[in-house]
């Protein structure tokens, strides 16, 4: 057979909890409290674990055994001869779906976790979940412990499959990445999970990404660009300030929501919104900024707006009715995009990179770095009329 490579001299990661055997070459560690002891390996620049079970003296013994296997046999046929479940003895239970995210909601402002980033934690590793075993009702009590190389496998394939269209195919591909990269961050914080087996992890973490998907924004017909701004022209109440401030300032969902009167300023040129934090709202990654846009529409926009200072009369449900109302009309007019309302910003980006520069398109949308702006929020356009729809 093939002699496995693997470089029996790494340096292993440790933690206060490492051992060595006498000949000081194998080491095993324990990640978690009360877990079980691990066996790390590189095969083929890949970290590799076998899990050992709870008894020190025994998973030495083991980690020895596993060690000398793969200086002999690939990697695949070790992994089959020291069936990683063979040993799980009198080892800690693995977490439930409800119980991590009963964990995270419980320690939520002790690590600063924003309420979107928890709700997009429980929408990824749902919709992961539910894809692989086929439930369209909650999975609070699925076993973490399932979640294997093959599960993964598994959820790649469900979700690929019967798409035969290259550009559905690319897009599929990049919202597997998201998720995946959701679910990643999501047991991040190791310590929180501490009492629990969470050897499952190890397989995630080892998830690969599809790579070669980057692709430039590209604006949508101009019939479409059009259909949009007649929407926006037909619509009343709070629907039309929400497609008002997403189209004419290109401003966030979040920033929708929570935008206030006192964010304006209306003595320039253009109408300024100042993108500000207070008790209840944090602008994405924490940066604050501005945009600018027309007076006329901050105008009509701020007639609307209620005494307290909020543009969104409707607080109910984080405004959930209205976004996905207005979810529903942009479709009916041929928007069939992920994110419709999201598209409505990238327009925005287009027009200012168009008729000021891409730095100052990043500066409205208030991007870390231009390259994001120039590869997926703005296109060039070219045609006078579909300019002309932003004066206002």
């Amino acid at each position: 057979m093939k002699k496995n490579t693997t470089d029996s001299g790494m340096k292993s990661h440790t933690t206060r909890y490492e051992f060595a055997t006498s000949s000081r070459k194998t080491k095993i560690y324990k990640r978690y409290e009360k877990g079980g002891w691990t066996f790390k390996t590189v095969v083929d620049k890949k970290v590799r674990y076998f899990p050992l079970g709870l008894d020190r003296d025994e998973a030495l013994k083991m980690a020895d055994t596993i060690r000398g296997h793969l200086m002999l046999y690939p990697f695949d046929e070790v992994l089959n001869m020291f069936n990683k479940k063979a040993f799980a003895k009198i080892k800690p239970p693995a977490p439930t779906f409800g119980q991590c995210l009963a964990i995270l909601e419980k320690n939520q402002r002790a690590v600063g976790l924003r309420d979107s980033s928890l709700k997009g934690y429980k929408d990824s590793l749902g919709g992961f979940i539910r894809k692989v075993v086929g439930k369209k009702k909650p999975v609070d009590n699925f076993d973490m412990s399932r979640i294997d190389d093959d599960f993964i496998l598994k959820y790649k394939h469900v979700c690929l499959e019967g798409i035969t269209d290259e550009s559905k195919l690319a897009s599929r591909k990049r919202t597997i990445n998201s998720r995946i990269r959701q679910i990643k961050a999501m047991f991040s914080r190791e310590k929180l999970f501490k009492e629990y087996d969470m050897t499952f992890v190890e397989d995630l973490r080892d998830a690969e990404f599809f790579t070669g998907l980057k692709t430039n924004y590209k604006l949508p017909s101009e019939d479409l660009i059009k259909s949009t701004f007649e929407l926006w022209e037909d619509s009343t109440g709070d629907l039309r300030t929400l497609l008002g401030l997403a189209l004419h300032f290109g401003m966030r969902r979040n920033e929708i929501f929570h935008a206030r009167k006192p964010w304006f300023q209306m003595d320039g040129d253009k109408a300024r919104i100042n993108i500000t934090s207070d008790l209840s709202f944090r602008p994405k990654g924490g940066h604050e900024g501005f945009t600018l846009g027309s007076k006329t529409v901050a105008a009509d926009i701020l007639n609307k707006a209620s005494d307290d200072g909020y543009l969104i009369l409707e607080r109910a449900d984080s405004g959930r009715p209205l976004f996905d109302a207005a979810l529903v009309k942009l479709r009916a007019i041929g928007w069939d995009r992920a994110s419709p309302l999201h598209e409505l910003r990238k327009l925005f980006g287009s027009y200012i990179a168009s008729t000021e520069s891409i730095y100052i398109a990043q500066k409205f949308l208030r991007h870390a770095d231009a390259s994001t702006t120039n590869d997926s929020y703005s296109d060039a356009i070219i045609e006078g009329d579909i300019k002309n729809l932003w004066v206002a």
